[in-house]
């Protein structure tokens, strides 16, 4: 299991697009990931819908979590997303 926090940059927040760009890099990994707001909203990664509950705006602080045979790999690339802002 691998935890990391990860602040949503873009000024739009958590949109559809980017939401589907999380959801194909979850799927490609094989990875179970989930994404805990500060409130305790908890959201599976690989669910659109689940994601766009949690409207995650600019400055949102989501600690993700991933189990799986690639863990570390799919935290990583989600960092990277969230940190290039690549579709976010």
């Amino acid at each position: 299991m691998v935890e990391r926090d990860l602040v949503v940059k873009r000024a739009e927040g958590l949109h559809f697009r980017a939401l589907v760009n999380i959801a194909r890099i979850v799927r490609k990994q094989q990875c179970q990931v989930l994404f805990e707001k500060d409130n305790g909203e908890l959201a599976a990664a690989d669910s659109l819908l689940e994601m766009l509950t949690l409207c995650a705006v600019h400055g949102t602080r989501l600690h993700a979590t991933a189990k799986g045979d690639n863990a570390r790999q799919t935290i990583d690339l989600l960092e990277e997303v969230f940190e290039n802002g690549a579709g976010i």
